[in-house]
């Protein structure tokens, strides 16, 4: 008989048993006392559980048959799949739960992994964690968090709402994980959001108001699979790929990214009533100041900061965009946009933007090797695929506006942030308390004319156009801004 062990205020729940014994019930009577699990197990649905579970040993499924797992404090994570940086983890299954409250609902940590000596990151490798099937609401912050050098991680059949960060969040280092039929809708509203809050600059308050978070960070993590996932209503957008600049770099606990957001495939998904639907190499172009990155910056002055962003090799196909304001931003190298479809689009979206403004205005590397191939926009926009600041090899064929051949043309770039997701800065009052909320509209491109250079009716379609070396634009002007040494309270 297997009898959980109470050890300082956790229970474990592990002991060995025969090979196809029934799972253990974790009852009512230690809902309120974290439980470590080792074998399989089930929750009771009659049950609401408030101090959440570890997971910590290999071939356990844990299965919560809809019981709800609710923070009984503004902490912790819901549930830690976890193991030591040396040890291997394998076959774990989380299913069927309901997790609200905590600062990450479900997290997959190899202990202090992001210390490891470069070269031996994936030694000792994580293989079949399977998050499936459950609910995860009002996370304080990320939702789903797959950490630092972890590996083939499904997270698939979830609806993922009302997170205070990101919804889901693949950390730099984690690579062949895959992200499927999942909702994430409504995410990202209070990490940088529009609520205001404060950062200290030298013992000086100040207020900052922010674009808030978007639905799925994919942050120097590669070789990801993300498809067939629905995005509705998220803060600041859907899918961000981008190297993380190494924020942070004066506070203990620093470690610097190793890699880029590579080689990932976004395929099948819905984007609706969004922003940003996809944007590849989010902070190429980005003001990266408050955040004090220990990537070098090749512009560095008064009020400025930028470094390079990395999110090569990205794959765009078959996904489906209604009412979003910049489809897909194209701001690193390589990427394929193929076969996607861009539908009712108004005047004042954007199916695709490629080109970023810093990189190729400073560095002569204006974005190249796009391939743009076989997409389909309907509605008011009949020049929607644009170039900015410069481009170079682009691929461009097959692909149709308002029901004819359409090819690629020069637009204007859209407007940016004061700084990597900050809106607005502001003093205290004389009293200290908080200022009047300034105006937080983020700014957008709007419509833009027809491009001149594309025939209204083009007697042949336009099969192949491959451009090389185009003039480059100069970079927008950024707003005037004084520096700000401060950090506001980014979490990756």
């Amino acid at each position: 008989m297997l009898l959980p062990l109470a050890v300082a205020g956790l229970v474990l729940v592990g002991a060995p048993r025969a090979a196809g014994a029934d799972p253990v019930l974790i009852g009512c009577d230690q809902a309120a006392v974290r439980v470590q699990i080792t074998v399989d197990s089930v929750l009771d649905p009659s049950c609401t559980y408030t101090a959440g579970f570890d997971v910590t040993a290999s071939d356990v499924h844990l299965d919560c048959q809809g019981a709800l797992i609710d923070a009984a404090v503004d902490e912790g994570v819901g549930i830690l799949i976890r193991t030591p940086n040396d040890v291997d983890l394998r076959n774990v299954t989380v299913s069927g739960c309901r997790v609200e409250g905590f600062v990450n609902s479900v997290r997959v940590r190899r202990d202090d992994a992001r210390f490891l000596p470069a070269g031996s990151e994936h030694d000792h490798a994580t293989s079949d964690i399977v998050v499936r099937g459950n609910q995860f609401s009002a996370s304080k912050g990320v939702g789903v968090y797959v950490d630092a050098y972890v590996s083939d991680v499904t997270i698939a059949s979830n609806e993922i709402h009302d997170t205070g960060s990101s919804g889901i969040y693949l950390e730099a280092g984690s690579q062949h994980n895959t992200v499927e039929d999942n909702v994430l809708n409504h995410n990202g509203y209070s990490e940088n959001g529009a609520q205001g809050a404060t950062f200290d600059v030298g013992g000086t308050t100040v207020w900052y108001w922010g674009t808030g978070r978007e639905a799925l960070s994919i942050d120097g993590s590669s070789d990801n699979v993300v498809r067939r996932n629905a995005f509705r209503d998220n803060s600041f957008g859907g899918i961000f790929l981008y190297e993380n600049c190494g924020e942070f770099q004066s506070r203990p606990g620093h470690w610097a990214r190793r890699t880029p957001a590579a080689r990932n495939l976004i395929e099948g998904n819905t984007f609706t009533d969004e922003l940003n639907g996809v944007w590849v190499g989010s902070r190429m172009g980005e003001n990266t100041l408050p955040m004090d990155c220990s990537e070098p910056a090749y512009v560095d002055e008064a009020g400025k900061r930028v470094s390079l962003d990395h999110a090569p090799d990205t794959t765009i196909r078959d996904n489906d965009f209604e009412r979003v304001t910049y489809g897909v931003r194209v701001e690193d190298d390589r990427t394929t946009v193929e076969a996607n479809r861009f539908t009712g689009t108004a005047a004042d979206e954007h199916p695709v933007i490629i080109g970023t403004p810093y990189r190729t205005a400073v560095l002569h590397q204006p974005v190249t090797g796009t391939v743009l191939r076989g997409n389909l926009t309907t509605g008011a926009n009949d020049s929607p695929y644009r170039w900015v600041h410069a481009e170079e090899d682009t691929t461009v064929e097959g692909n149709v506006a308002a029901g004819a051949p359409a090819g690629i043309c020069q637009g204007e770039p859209p407007p940016r942030q004061l700084f990597v997701m900050v809106i607005a800065v502001a003093a205290p009052n004389p009293d200290g308390s908080k200022p009047s909320t300034p105006d937080l509209t983020i700014d957008t491109l709007g419509a833009l004319p027809r491009c001149a250079a594309e025939p209204a009716e083009p007697a042949e379609p336009v099969d192949t156009t491959t451009t090389t070396a185009s003039e480059a634009s100069p970079a927008a002007p950024a707003s005037a801004a004084a520096a700000v040494p401060g950090s506001p309270t980014y979490t990756g």
